[in-house]
């Protein structure tokens, strides 16, 4: 389909645990509805100088890594999604794993959202957040599609970090409807307007959908339901071409690690991989199947943590 019926924009982060926490709904959107959605990933740079927060002063990132990690906990038992209970550090910076995914974006859309998944990953299953551009090549390793070689000569190139920048600005440009909110409602989870390092931004996430009937805004972490309600509102009739579930097989084939939230939202609850096509592993209060390829990188890194 050459013209997709709805855009959304994505505000987001690989540290932001809540984003961490709507991915099931955005792989649900995606397999329902596929090429009728245009998805536009904006990528918000959360932290650029953890160190300078006065909670985590003096700066240590392990005793910084230990503060984040009781928020975590509390997050993973809102949404389900894991959440990294052997975390070695906070991230002191979320601006080098922003700049490689607007990099891996030159290698084209499936592939950039490959490596951000990677990099969420990097944090709430392997508890080793990217904040430095030399973690790349291990964190990203064995991505289907992605020439990492070239990923780490372009994130250096100027319309690369032009293009983070462009992001990083829009991020905190909040539209009325989120300003609104953060005079009407102080709950974190519902997305209301954030301040952060001196400057006003959307929550993470924040998902707009735009289609032939308008504009809706989705903020913070909000029940399934109101994310395809959106879509519904911007483009009337919709869902009467939406896909049925995904099997477990269609599932990890289209996906190469699948968290139990995900597995239960795409396919019906109780429906597994065959254990000859995924691996299933605990982790973070949560269970993850991971096809061949992701099983062998899970247990290379955590083999190098022993």
């Amino acid at each position: 389909m050459s013209n997709p019926d709805v855009e959304i924009v994505e505000y987001t982060d690989p540290l932001c645990s809540i984003a961490w926490g709507t991915e099931p709904f955005k792989r649900r959107l995606t397999w329902r509805y596929g090429e009728r959605l245009a998805w536009r990933v904006v990528m918000a740079g959360l932290c650029r100088d953890n160190s300078t927060v006065k909670m985590f002063q003096p700066w240590n990132p392990y005793e910084a890594g230990q503060m984040y990690l009781k928020v975590w906990k509390r997050v993973n038992r809102i949404t389900g999604m894991p959440y990294p209970v052997n975390l070695r550090y906070m991230a002191l910076t979320t601006d080098p794993p922003c700049l490689l995914v607007k990099a891996a974006e030159l290698q084209g859309g499936d592939v950039a959202e490959r490596v951000l998944r990677r990099l969420r990953e990097a944090v709430f299953l392997y508890g080793t957040p990217v904040d430095n551009v030399d973690q790349a090549a291990l964190a990203l390793e064995g991505i289907e599609g992605l020439e990492i070689d070239t990923l780490l000569r372009d994130v250096d190139r100027e319309d690369v970090r032009k293009a983070y920048l462009v992001d990083w600005e829009e991020t905190r440009k909040p539209n009325d409807y989120v300003r609104q909110l953060a005079a009407e409602d102080a709950d974190h989870l519902a997305g209301p307007m954030m301040k952060s390092e001196g400057h006003e931004r959307y929550n993470l996430p924040t998902f707009i959908f735009r289609g032939p009937a308008g504009e809706k805004t989705v903020p913070g972490y909000r029940p399934y339901e109101e994310y395809e309600a959106a879509l519904a509102e911007v483009c009337p009739g919709i869902a009467d071409h939406a896909a049925a579930d995904a099997s477990p097989a269609e599932a990890i084939g289209r996906w190469p690690t699948l968290t139990n939230q995900e597995l239960d939202l795409l396919c019906g609850e109780n429906c597994v991989p065959d254990k000859n096509i995924a691996q299933v592993f605990d982790c973070g209060g949560a269970r993850v199947w991971m096809n061949t390829r992701e099983s062998q990188y899970w247990m290379q890194r955590n083999a190098s943590k022993e």
